[in-house]
């Protein structure tokens, strides 16, 4: 089975001509499923290249909208969109709404099940009532029979983030922790949040991951070396994934 390669870009970043160009380059290069950044008021489970690249952006684009909609355009794979739930909740109906009227695939709120415990089903069905995929994030600190349960209602994958913040190295041990919760998932599992090396990203599809999520070694690239460069990174990338095919 083919391994997933889950690319993320924060919209915009860092600028529009340039943002197009990665998203469009990096599924000629094999991305598998784009994950696109919505900057929130405030990014709690992101690290701070991701921060830093939320700060850039929201710096001076105001609509998040239309790029969203030149983005469906210009590829054909799913689309996820990555923000916070609690920015929404007094508009959820209608961001929900216009993600689906632009052809978005999903959405993904890496607080829904830590800070909406309480009503993460009813939240749940109401993306799915809206036509749009919820994607679930999970993590170690969540208990085992939350990550089962999660687990099968989520659409696309189950992302499961194996460090508290993204882009941080905080010392874990990844293919223990992989091998330990593939046990427990009933669905494609994707990891992410802080593989941030090559070593790790080895590590989780020897586990058993289904594939990986990265951003922070992109937005990373884009700032040294450019666009150019993080695109060779996707492709480097890729072929690892290949590797475990």
């Amino acid at each position: 089975m083919k391994k997933m390669l889950v690319t993320y870009m924060t919209l915009g970043y860092p600028n529009l001509e340039y943002f197009y160009t990665f998203v469009e380059k990096s599924v000629e290069l094999g991305t598998d499923i784009l994950e696109i950044g919505l900057p929130p008021k405030y990014a709690k489970y992101d690290g701070p290249v991701i921060r830093k690249s939320y700060k850039a952006v929201t710096s001076w684009l105001k609509d998040y909208f239309t790029p969203l909609r030149e983005v469906r355009k210009r590829v054909s794979i799913p689309i996820v969109i990555l923000t916070y739930l609690e920015d929404y909740l007094s508009n959820l109906d209608s961001f929900l709404t216009t993600l689906h009227e632009i052809g978005i695939d999903g959405v993904l709120f890496p607080d829904l099940l830590i800070d909406f415990i309480d009503d993460y089903e009813n939240y749940v069905n109401k993306i799915k009532e809206k036509g749009v995929k919820a994607v679930l994030f999970t993590g170690p600190s969540l208990p085992d029979n939350l990550i089962i349960t999660a687990s099968k209602m989520s659409d696309l994958f189950l992302y499961y983030g194996v460090r508290p913040t993204t882009g941080v190295l905080i010392p874990v041990s990844v293919d223990s922790l992989i091998v330990r919760i593939r046990n427990l998932v009933q669905n494609k599992l994707v990891v992410g949040f802080g593989l941030n090396d090559f070593n790790d990203m080895r590590k989780a599809l020897s586990a058993g991951a289904d594939g990986v999520a990265i951003g922070t070694a992109f937005i990373e690239e884009i700032e040294k070396n450019g666009v150019n460069s993080a695109l060779q990174l996707v492709k480097t990338i890729r072929g690892i994934l290949d590797e475990y095919n």
